[in-house]
């Protein structure tokens, strides 16, 4: 597949400084916690602590940041803000930088929410972002506020097949990030953009960050089906990149191939996209979307 090969300055950034991060290290409990520096231009760079069972910021989450940056204008850092599945807070915390003043992190996983609590304290002195644990919107401190931006980077691949998932489980390291991790990205990103609109304000935008490996088209088209003809969202394409998969530890590199076998099952049939180089690196899509309401299809769904 053409036009999934090309290579962004945002993958020799990360090589450069972030790869050595997920190297393996020992474990000494009385050993300070080690942290690593994120920059995303006009000199906002943001530490976070590398801590196990969380997910380090990735090339995806450095390119997201960089849009965020590069986009968001002063009326919308004035808005309310929600950074959804939030991990290490590096976006809440840039959207804290950049001189937001009302912005929750939401994060089913409560080892997270309080890595990101730190990080906060780690890079400003102080809390005052919310950051609470919860499924998606569910976590909120009150279930009906809304929000004029809203930010989703979601796991990146799709469902995996019941052959996979009963090999991942007999595999998986409890001392690893579990490889299941990465899975499961069509589902939540489903229900995200279920529960989005009950979310967003009118005049509102979500930007979601979605992998190829997700299978975008055929998410999107399920998301749309399930509305028949009053659709309340619509999408928009932002921005996009090309990254090389990476496996972030021994752990996930023993096990590459039966992951790539997978990911060729999904593109037969057409439900993930990717390309593979002459040395047999599969590079993968990364899209930035932008998702608003549809005011005529939503007044017919919702009003």
């Amino acid at each position: 597949m053409l036009g999934l090969n090309d290579k962004s300055w945002l993958v020799e950034k990360f090589y450069e400084t972030h790869y050595s991060q997920f190297a393996e290290r020992p474990q000494d409990s009385k050993e300070r916690p080690r942290a690593y520096d994120t920059y995303f231009g006009m000199g906002r760079s943001i530490r976070l602590i590398d801590e196990i069972g969380v997910f380090k910021i990735s090339p995806a989450g450095l390119a997201l940041g960089n849009y965020i940056l590069k986009t968001l204008h002063d009326d919308e850092l004035k808005g309310k803000c929600l950074d959804v599945g939030t991990g290490s807070g590096v976006l809440a915390l840039l959207l804290r930088d950049m001189g937001a003043k009302s912005i929750v992190g939401t994060d089913i996983s409560a080892a997270a929410v309080n890595l990101a609590i730190r990080n906060e304290t780690l890079n400003f002195g102080n809390r005052k972002i919310c950051f609470t644990v919860g499924d998606f919107f569910s976590a909120l401190p009150n279930e009906l506020q809304k929000f004029d931006t809203v930010i989703f980077n979601p796991p990146g691949w799709r469902t995996p097949s019941v052959n996979l998932l009963e090999y991942l489980l007999a595999i998986d390291n409890p001392e690893e990030l579990a490889v299941s991790a990465m899975f499961y990205g069509d589902g939540l990103l489903l229900k995200f953009l279920q529960e989005l609109p009950f979310h967003l304000k009118e005049s509102g935008r979500a930007i979601i960050g979605l992998n190829s490996l997700v299978g975008i088209k055929d998410v999107l088209g399920r998301y749309r089906n399930q509305h028949c003809d009053t659709c309340p969202l619509q999408f928009r394409l932002l921005e996009r990149h090309a990254f090389p998969l990476l496996f972030y530890s021994e752990h996930w590199r023993k096990i590459a191939p039966r992951l790539l076998e997978e990911f060729s099952q999904w593109r037969e049939q057409q439900r993930a996209a990717y390309s593979l180089d002459s040395q047999g690196t599969l590079y993968w899509s990364y899209e930035l979307v932008e998702c608003i309401w549809n005011k005529k299809q939503a007044a017919r769904a919702y009003g």
